[in-house]
């Protein structure tokens, strides 16, 4: 695997299918709102809709690979995820 990209921080590889995982956690519902509203922003300007699982206090987030492998473009979007877990709360 060493075509692949390495994962973003805080993202683990899962390998079927080939993406990536994490889970991010708030304090409250409306910063978890908050993300997942910025998260959907993200998602129409690129065009990547990753899965999304949630509850009040979570957000469960999977990037399928593009293309069947993870390249760099993944790890660019888990990164842009991540900048979006860490703006500030409403």
């Amino acid at each position: 695997m060493a075509n692949e990209a390495d994962p973003a921080s805080g993202w683990e590889r899962v390998n079927r299918p080939p993406g990536l995982f994490r889970r991010f956690s708030f304090a409250k519902y409306a910063e978890t709102r908050a993300f997942l509203d910025r998260l959907a922003e993200l998602s129409e300007r690129t065009g990547r809709y990753p899965d999304i699982g949630f509850g009040p206090t979570y957000a469960n987030v999977t990037l399928h690979a593009s293309g069947g492998q993870l390249a760099a473009a993944d790890s660019e979007f888990a990164a842009a995820i991540n900048g979006l877990a860490s703006a500030p709360a409403p």
